[in-house]
């Protein structure tokens, strides 16, 4: 049997000596000293636990070691080892025998800075998760604010999360390195908005709609304006979403009810004589209608004229030329605010 004895040395911190216990010969390595980074280890053999007998002779072998072997030295020059996990070789001479051990060195690496969300938050009312990672690096461990000891963790709630990751000496409490982040996740307001109760208007009245509250950008429908206020001319739903400097959103809507009765003013006679006075068929409305057609007819039901304008008047003039003296029929359809459809008809009379 072997005994190896070591002495971990830390460049910054002095000389921290280590006893290994004796270590047989074994197909896989019984013992692993983890060291941290920076570190450095002292080697020296013992005397035969067995037999008594002294060492007389030494081979070392330092895989991945600063120096990669040693020979006829009982205590060979320090050997340091980059980040990763070796194995050291030693064989040994004794008066009566040659012996061989080994066992492994894990070296720690330094933990390395990573990227941790800056303090945010999320808007009250809604719904809100983040997830806090953190990259895993081997033999490291992890303690959240939570209590969580894994490398990611989901949270949902406001308040202050920190995380800490360590790299121990294996048995040890003392830390080879360590990382500690934090972030305060807060509840952010949500704007307020009030358009007020529904309004009744009438054809050709204005009413100002504002958005009274705690928004700071503004975006209307259906015309899609960006201020406070707008004016509304027609009847309709309006609604208005708001926001705040945290982009955090509310809505309000409100109608405008045409209350007042429509009409549609007709001419019963039209005589086109360039007197401006009656020269057009003209309509008068006191609302706007939807899907909107205009036909004129003669008595014997031959279209004259059509058209979806609803601001077009008749002439009287077909390619052209005056029509003549006579009876004609017009037709009006439209759908009307109220979403129902309409069918005016009658006769009029051209003068000549």
């Amino acid at each position: 049997m072997v005994r190896i004895s070591l002495h971990q040395c830390i460049f910054s911190l002095g000389v921290i000596l280590i006893f290994l216990s004796p270590l047989k010969v074994l197909s896989q390595y019984k013992d692993t000293l983890y060291i941290c980074p920076n570190s450095g280890i002292h080697y020296y053999s013992e005397d035969d636990p067995t037999s008594g007998e002294r060492s007389i002779a030494w081979k070392w072998t330092f895989v991945g070691g600063s120096i990669t072997s040693s020979n006829l030295e009982d205590e060979p020059t320090l050997v340091t080892y980059s980040p990763g996990r070796y194995v050291t070789y030693i064989d040994v001479t004794f008066p009566s025998s040659v012996k061989r051990d080994s066992f492994l060195v894990f070296q720690h690496g330094v933990l390395n800075d990573f990227y941790f969300p800056t303090d945010t938050g999320f808007c009250s009312g809604q719904p809100f998760s983040i997830n806090l990672s953190v990259p895993i690096q081997p033999r490291a461990k992890y303690i959240w604010s939570t209590g969580e000891t894994t490398p990611s963790i989901t949270v949902s709630s406001p308040a202050t999360y920190w995380v800490k990751i360590t790299l121990n000496k294996k048995g040890k409490q003392k830390s080879c390195d360590s990382i500690y982040k934090q972030v305060n996740i807060t509840v952010h307001p949500t704007p307020t908005v009030n358009l007020g109760s529904d309004k009744t208007m009438c054809q050709n009245q204005s009413i100002v709609l504002d958005a009274i509250g705690t928004g700071t950008k503004y975006l209307w429908k259906p015309n899609g304006e960006v201020t406070k206020q707008i004016t509304a001319s027609l009847p309709g739903v309006y609604s208005v979403e708001v926001s705040n400097s945290f982009n955090c959103k509310a809505n309000d809507d409100i109608e405008l009810i045409d209350s007042c009765p429509h009409y549609v003013f007709i001419p019963d006679a039209v005589s086109p004589n360039a007197d401006l006075l009656n020269d057009a068929f003209i309509k008068v409305w006191n609302f706007t209608p939807k899907d909107y057609t205009f036909s004129i007819y003669d008595r014997w039901g031959e279209l004259l004229f059509e058209t979806t304008d609803i601001n077009a008047s008749w002439d009287c003039k077909v390619n052209d030329v005056l029509v003549q003296q006579d009876i004609y029929v017009y037709k009006i359809t439209y759908v009307d605010n109220d979403k129902k459809y309409y069918q005016l008809r009658g006769t009029f009379f051209v003068v000549r």
